[in-house]
């Protein structure tokens, strides 16, 4: 027999035990029966709340799977500029001594001493001033310069003073630039092949050379 179906059958059996104590004017075992009633009736009750109650809180308890970590982020591999950097003198600095340099330089300030980054960008803001040699890849001069330049490409801005002298593949002098000295055009730049022996026709480079003057 099942229990709720056993609980029930107690009930009334006790509650039929308490209506024959009652009759028989037995009052205080009929009220013992009466209350054995209640209990056989309510008990399975309270033990199905019981359970409904232990597994609410047995769901409660189960442990939500935390969030996957966040994929590995690849990080970008860094250009040669910021790998090496920039150089920056400020205004109102006064700097003495020479500086080599992987990366750009820029010049606020006033430097005494030579400047050297053979593949990157120089340039001379206004109201900077060098004075001893610069040799770079490219050259914008709009300060004071005094010393010898060596660059493939010079700009002489509006206000650029240079005095000295200038080694250069390509030269450009902007209205109001000045230039006091030396100016000496370089040779065009040889450029690398893998094939041994040969040698690229010199012809193809002065087309570029003429524009690069302009």
């Amino acid at each position: 027999m099942e229990r709720k179906y056993l609980a029930l059958n107690s009930a009334l059996l006790f509650w039929l035990l308490s209506l024959a104590a009652w009759c028989f004017a037995t009052r205080q075992l009929a009220w013992i029966f009466a209350a054995l009633s209640l209990l056989a009736f309510t008990l399975p009750l309270l033990i199905n709340l019981g359970n409904v109650m232990f597994k609410k809180n047995k769901i409660n308890e189960i442990k939500v799977p935390t969030a996957l970590p966040p994929a590995p982020v690849m990080e970008k591999e860094p250009t040669a500029t910021e790998k090496h950097g920039t150089t920056v003198i400020a205004t109102d600095v006064r700097v003495e001594g020479n500086i080599v340099s992987a990366g750009h330089v820029y010049v606020h300030g006033e430097l005494i001493g030579n400047i050297a980054s053979e593949q990157s960008l120089i340039k001379i803001m206004r109201g900077g001033r060098v004075e001893g040699n610069i040799t770079c890849r490219e050259l914008i001069i709009d300060g004071a310069v005094i010393g010898e330049c060596h660059s493939d490409a010079i700009e002489i801005c509006e206000n650029g003073e240079v005095t000295g002298t200038l080694s250069y593949r390509a030269l450009a002098v902007k209205k109001g630039g000045m230039f006091s000295g030396i100016a000496e055009m370089l040779p065009a730049a040889i450029e690398k092949n893998n094939v041994v022996g040969l040698i690229k026709d010199s012809t193809t480079d002065a087309p570029e050379a003429c524009e690069l003057a302009k």
